[in-house]
């Protein structure tokens, strides 16, 4: 099915039937890195919803380096095919693209689970990402944009790059160029630097961060950060998980949803945090 949006049609499937459950797939994937999941959340009553990004999967358009404009994305989703409010499920990128969505139209959120972040990674960055993005830049000066790509997926994921379906790398190995694209230093870019944590510290739905035990240091960084921003926030550690949460351990993943999505929806009472931070 797609959804005609500014420009492109997007791409977008449906399982199940009941409370409305949005999934954001991160950098380089599209709705089908969800399929391990996807089905066993529908069957624990939940109408999930995944569509693939602009310049995602089936979702045909260039790459786009405002992020801003995949947060007005995932909104129109909300409104025209959810219809409404939802539990939103952002990985990667896409968590940080759910973190604004929830920031902007908190009216379309019920609950907000993240899936490792990499929010404000540029002033967070860790010697080993600020090596992975200067060799992956360096690859695609060379013409070579699918092993730049695939150096920046092994940062990322560690050995679960290598060690995940066939298909999934293929597909994040064909968005080679959109990746790269989204590397690129931007205002607004994949990074959301431009988000600020007192921002983050009004959202008043409840929030679950999970994270796996092999993921890179980084992403330990961004749950410090979003603590002190979310003192409330729920934390679910995947066991033997990388960056790849969903596909290294799709039963615990799932698990974790269901579990989050048994919390309550009310509204928390919570000023925001002076955190000062931009």
């Amino acid at each position: 099915m797609f959804l005609p949006c500014e420009g492109v049609d997007l791409s977008y499937e449906e399982r199940g039937a009941g409370e409305p459950l949005l999934l954001i797939h991160g950098s380089g994937a599209q709705a089908a890195t969800w399929d391990g999941v996807a089905d066993d959340i529908a069957a624990a009553g939940h109408r999930v919803i995944a569509y693939d990004r602009r310049g995602y999967g089936a979702s045909t358009h260039r790459p786009v380096r405002d992020h801003r404009r995949h947060v007005a994305d995932a909104a129109a989703v909300l409104e025209r095919v959810a219809k409404a409010p939802a539990t939103v499920v952002g990985w990667s990128s896409g968590a940080n693209i759910a973190l604004a969505l929830t920031v902007s139209r908190p009216d379309l959120v019920r609950r907000l689970i993240v899936v490792e972040p990499p929010l404000h990674g540029t002033r967070l960055a860790t010697p080993a990402l600020l090596t992975a993005v200067a060799r992956t830049k360096w690859l695609q000066l060379r013409g070579r944009p699918e092993e730049g790509a695939a150096h920046f997926f092994r940062w990322a994921a560690g050995p679960s790059f290598d060690t995940a379906p066939a298909d999934e790398r293929g597909r994040l190995l064909a968005h080679a160029r959109v990746v790269l694209t989204e590397l690129d230093p931007h205002p607004y870019g994949v990074m959301f630097e431009h988000l600020s944590l007192r921002r983050i510290g009004a959202i008043r739905v409840p929030v679950t961060f999970l994270i796996g035990t092999n993921s890179d240091p980084l992403f330990a960084l961004v749950h410090r950060r979003l603590v002190r921003a979310l003192p409330g926030i729920r934390t679910e550690v995947i066991p033997g998980a990388g960056h790849l949460v969903h596909v290294d351990a799709p039963e615990a993943f799932t698990a974790a949803v269901l579990r989050a999505t048994a919390t309550a929806a009310t509204r928390i009472p919570r000023e925001p945090n002076d955190q000062g931070a931009p």
